[in-house]
């Protein structure tokens, strides 16, 4: 078993990510936008989106599957980053607070 300080800068984290890039929903105030959620760990995501989320936002999101017998993911997250990539669009970094039933 490799030990923290052999592992690579990138994999120092409790949780490994997966890359996903599934289609994602993210509901803040009453209102649905579309996503893309780019990878996933047992406490974040990544997601890209043409919206614009400000740190510390609190919403919904549910991370939709492609077999629809299939629940989906369903959390609620807080925004922790946010990389601003063009004039529309932004990389963001979601902290998972509850996973929803």
């Amino acid at each position: 078993m490799m030990s923290v300080i052999e592992r690579s800068y990138q994999e120092k984290r409790n949780f490994i990510r997966m890359q996903v890039n599934s289609p994602i929903t993210i509901t803040y105030h009453g209102k649905d936008y579309d996503a893309t959620c780019k990878d996933l760990s047992g406490t974040g995501m990544m997601i890209h989106t043409r919206d614009d989320f400000k740190l510390g936002t609190e919403c919904e999101v549910i991370i939709h599957q492609k077999d629809i017998s299939r629940k989906p993911f369903n959390a609620i997250v807080e925004v922790a980053r946010v990389l601003e990539l063009s004039d529309a669009d932004q990389e963001v970094g979601l902290t998972i607070k509850e996973v929803l039933p």
